[in-house]
């Protein structure tokens, strides 16, 4: 299989794995290492981004994984703008999956 190219970067997989719904930051590192993605998405509403306490961040390689934040959570344009600004402020990274909720039951966009 051909290998994925997005703005010059080339990846392995075409999988992009999210980092939500795990019972635990073990089981997310087991299931991304199970999965042989080179992308792993981050909501950085999610992450604890004082690195004083435990985060998500503590358990994924970001020499071996892609990090893609998304703006998961997010109900406005203003709340995504924020949410993918953090994450690039803090070292995430430059590109985001965006997302905004329009409606709670079904996740669709507005």
């Amino acid at each position: 299989m051909d290998s994925l190219v997005i703005a010059g970067r080339e990846f392995r997989s075409r999988l992009i794995v999210g980092t939500g719904k795990y019972k635990s930051f073990q089981e997310t590192a087991r299931a991304l290492e199970a999965s042989g993605a080179d992308m792993v998405t981050v909501a950085v509403r999610r992450v604890n981004l004082d690195r004083s306490k435990e985060s998500l961040l503590d358990y994924i390689d970001p020499k071996k994984y892609f990090l893609l934040p998304n703006t998961a959570g997010c109900y406005t344009a203003d709340e995504a703008v924020r949410a993918a600004r953090l994450g690039r402020e803090v070292g995430i990274s430059d590109w985001v999956k965006l997302e905004v909720i329009g409606d709670l039951a079904t996740l669709y966009p507005d």
